[in-house]
């Protein structure tokens, strides 16, 4: 079983991706370097509040939308 920790990563890209964004463009959005979005999207960095609810504004969901994907993941993956 993969960890819990391990779901937001592939949530956050097949969100991305649904709304035909690159990891460039979407860290322009959030304003941030664009390695960043690509370590979130591995697991090698983790949203703080903050930045989970800018990703959710640039992606046009509410942050509970992404935790209940995030969520629905995890359940699929038991």
């Amino acid at each position: 079983m993969k960890k819990k920790s391990d779901a937001f990563g592939p949530v956050l890209r097949q969100m991305r991706l649904h709304k035909d964004l690159t990891q460039e463009k979407l860290s322009e959005i959030l304003g941030v370097a664009a390695p960043y979005v690509s370590m979130l999207e591995s697991g090698h960095k983790y949203p703080n509040l903050e930045m989970l609810f800018k990703i959710s504004e640039a992606l046009g969901v509410r942050p509970s939308a992404i935790l209940d994907a995030m969520e629905e993941r995890i359940r699929r993956q038991s």
